[in-house]
């Protein structure tokens, strides 16, 4: 764990891995910085190789929270070590992406109009994964760490659960907004991993451009969530107490835990 300035390098590089990242090394408003080698956020993990199973190793993970669907988790298990120790912890649910993606595939669709689709996706989500959130701001603060999130992209599930960590940990709004977006980094892993995923299916015959919003990481997306969350609870921390339940223990238990 160190107190990493803002240049620290979040991206741990692996070649079967899809935006596989450290959340630590922000600095938060009143000085303190997110510690590092704590806790991790990742697209999908069912491509690891032996080779990247080695890295993964190296820090010390003691627990992955799988966010993506059952359907998904069946389709495209993870690939860990067989003689892993990882507690692996999901939920049985199914995803709401088929609505998105069946829109995608009628005849008016464009790109725009697929931006607009996820922009209302976005005023949702954190309502949506709120079951998968509690379970994870309450591992953060009182589980076991290092901890890694993830879901197929690393970007929608994933990345609003940072966004709300993020913020509750006081980094502003302009660096959540900036670590979001640099999923776009991977953009062209992303795009090749969507054609593995469940809900490629969908997406058949659909022109790669009408799809591609999908697969971008616009600030305009976080920023519905947020607008939302807002509304409805004055800030990301009144929904993340009322909504995942984490009381005044569990906000300073992982502000202790997380900021040096």
């Amino acid at each position: 764990m160190t107190s990493a300035a803002h240049e620290y390098n979040r991206v741990v590089p692996l070649e079967g891995g899809h935006n596989f990242r450290d959340i630590g090394g922000y600095r938060a408003r009143d000085g303190r910085t997110v510690a590092t080698g704590l806790v991790y956020r990742s697209g999908t993990m069912s491509e690891l190789s032996d080779r990247d199973h080695a890295v993964l190793d190296t820090l010390g993970l003691q627990v992955i929270c799988d966010f993506r669907s059952s359907r998904e988790r069946s389709r495209r298990p993870s690939r860990l070590p067989e003689a892993a120790t990882y507690e692996i912890w999901s939920r049985d649910h199914q995803m709401s992406a088929g609505d998105l993606t069946e829109a995608m595939r009628h005849p008016g669709a464009t790109p725009e109009k697929s931006r607009q689709l996820m922009i209302e996706a976005y005023h949702d989500l954190a309502y949506e994964q709120a079951p998968s959130y509690r379970e994870l701001f309450q591992r953060i603060a009182y589980g076991s760490l290092p901890l890694v999130f993830h879901c197929a992209a690393g970007k929608d599930r994933t990345g609003v659960a940072a966004a709300l960590l993020l913020d509750l940990l006081g980094v502003s709004r302009d660096q959540v907004l900036a670590d979001y977006t640099q999923t776009d980094q991977f953009f062209s892993r992303g795009c090749e991993l969507v054609t593995k995923d469940p809900i490629a299916s969908n997406l058949s015959g659909v022109a790669r451009e009408i799809w591609e919003p999908m697969m971008r990481a616009d600030p305009a997306y976080l920023g519905a969530m947020f607008d939302t969350i807002e509304a409805r609870h004055g800030s990301a921390e009144g929904f993340i107490r009322e909504e995942l339940a984490l009381d005044d223990d569990g906000v300073a238990a992982i502000r202790t835990r997380l900021l040096i």
